[in-house]
């Protein structure tokens, strides 16, 4: 009987306090980085970066050429050729490497710069880079952006 008064008593506070936490969080979330939207893209977005880093780990010039964004300056500016000599030039390469976080989600507010992209986002890496000539490592930090392209994250 105690318990069944207490249950009246206290569920519509419970309600009240769980309502009143929801709009909170929905409302921060707003103008803080899209956090839920952050939460729903992460995995596609991680699984667009483990791509691109596990292709440059590997030499994949051409699944390192394919990750990158076809509207990237760099894609436009250059063919597969291109990017191929001057991936075989350098004695740099990424030898390992560790996704620490995606973060900074945003949508393109610019899209008479920027056509083809939904969205932009922030990766950051610690990576292991290794010359082939001198056999130095050096451990870095690196943010890396992503671009949503329909539907698609690439680097950007």
């Amino acid at each position: 009987m105690i318990h069944t008064a207490i249950r009246r008593v206290c569920l519509p506070f419970v309600y009240q306090g769980l309502l009143v936490a929801a709009m909170l969080i929905v409302q921060g979330c707003g103008g803080a980085g899209n956090t839920l939207e952050l939460l729903w893209e992460k995995k596609a977005i991680r699984v667009a970066a483990e791509r691109y880093l596990d292709a440059e780990v590997k030499r994949d010039f051409r699944g390192v050429y394919d990750s990158f964004a076809p509207s990237s300056v760099y894609r436009q500016k250059n063919s597969y050729e291109q990017y191929l000599a001057e991936a075989q030039s350098t004695p740099y390469r990424i030898a390992a490497y560790k996704v620490m976080g995606v973060s900074h989600l945003r949508d393109n507010h610019d899209r008479a710069a920027y056509p083809g992209i939904d969205k932009f986002v922030r990766v950051e890496v610690d990576v292991l880079l290794l010359n082939a000539v001198s056999s130095e490592r050096t451990e870095a930090n690196y943010d890396f952006t992503f671009i949503k392209e329909e539907g698609r994250w690439y680097k950007g």
